[in-house]
C-alpha cells in the first residue's frame, strides 16, 4: 500500500490556545465544569473501590499551540495505579469507555485515560482541571520538526504496519504495534510532544493504520483461541 498524504498539515502551530477552549491562558469554565462532569462519569464507570485520584488534567495538543481540526483532547484520570492487574484493568476500560461514547466538547473529541500518578507524562501543556491551573504551561513558538521529517518517518512505520498486515503472524503483528509505540515513547522522551517520531505516529493514527493493526491483532488473536471452521452464508 502507497503511502498517500493527509489533508491536512501533519505540523501546525498557532500563537494563540484554542479559543474553543481557552479564554487566553484560562479553560472556559463552562468547558472546565462539563469536563469534570465527563471526568466523574468515566471514574463512575471504571467501578473501583479505591480510585485514588489525585488530579484530573488535561494535555496534548489542544493544551498547547500546536493543535489541529483532527486534534482531540486527552483527558486524564491522575491515579494511584499500585499494581500491574489494576494498570490492565484501566487499560481495558479505557479502551471499551472511548468505544462505547463518542464524547464531544465544541467538535473535539475526547479521550478518557488512567494515568499512574507515579508515570512522567511528556506533554508540551498540562493543565489541571481538578485545581483550574497550569501544572505545565505550554511555549509559543513553532516545533523544531519539519513537515519533511515527519512524513519520512510516517512512511516507515507505514512500511512496518502494511508488512505485519500481509503476514499473518500474530507475534509479528504484535512486535510491529509494540515497536512503534516503543519509538513514539522515545520521542516523547527526548524531544517531547512536538518530536518526530509522536508527530509520525499521530499522523499515522489519523490516517486509520495505527487502529487498523490493532483490530489486525485482535482478528488474529481470536482465530489463535477458535477451534472449527466459519462458513460465510
Amino acid at each position: 500500500m502507497k503511502f498517500q498524504e493527509l489533508s491536512i498539515a501533519p505540523i501546525t502551530h498557532h500563537n494563540q490556545l484554542n479559543p474553543k477552549l481557552w479564554e487566553g491562558d484560562r479553560l472556559i469554565p463552562e468547558i472546565r465544569h462539563k469536563l469534570l462532569i465527563i471526568a466523574k462519569h468515566f471514574a463512575e464507570y471504571l467501578n473501583v473501590e479505591n480510585l485514588n485520584l489525585k488530579d484530573i488534567t488535561i494535555s496534548g495538543s489542544n493544551a498547547s499551540y500546536g493543535y489541529s481540526d483532527s486534534s482531540d483532547l486527552d483527558l486524564h484520570l491522575i491515579a494511584v495505579v499500585d499494581n500491574p492487574e489494576k494498570a490492565e484493568l484501566y487499560d481495558a476500560k479505557k479502551n471499551v469507555y472511548n468505544s462505547r461514547y463518542d464524547i464531544t466538547i465544541k467538535d473535539i473529541d475526547v479521550e478518557l485515560y488512567v494515568q499512574d500518578s507515579k508515570q512522567t507524562h511528556h506533554s508540551s501543556g498540562i493543565y489541571s482541571i481538578l485545581k483550574n491551573e497550569w501544572i505545565s504551561e505550554p511555549k509559543p513558538g513553532a516545533p523544531k520538526a519539519t513537515a519533511k521529517e515527519v512524513k519520512s518517518k510516517a512512511r516507515n512505520y507505514s512500511a512496518k504496519i502494511n508488512q505485519a498486515l500481509k503476514a499473518n503472524d500474530l507475534e509479528k503483528a504484535k512486535a510491529t504495534m509494540a515497536s512503534i509505540r516503543k519509538l513514539r515513547q522515545a520521542g516523547l522522551e527526548q524531544g517531547g510532544e512536538h518530536s518526530v517520531e509522536n508527530l509520525a505516529f499521530k499522523l499515522l493514527r489519523a490516517r486509520g493504520q495505527i487502529d487498523k493493526l490493532r483490530k489486525y491483532i485482535d482478528k488474529l488473536e481470536s482465530a489463535s483461541l477458535s477451534i472449527g471452521e466459519k462458513h460465510e452464508s
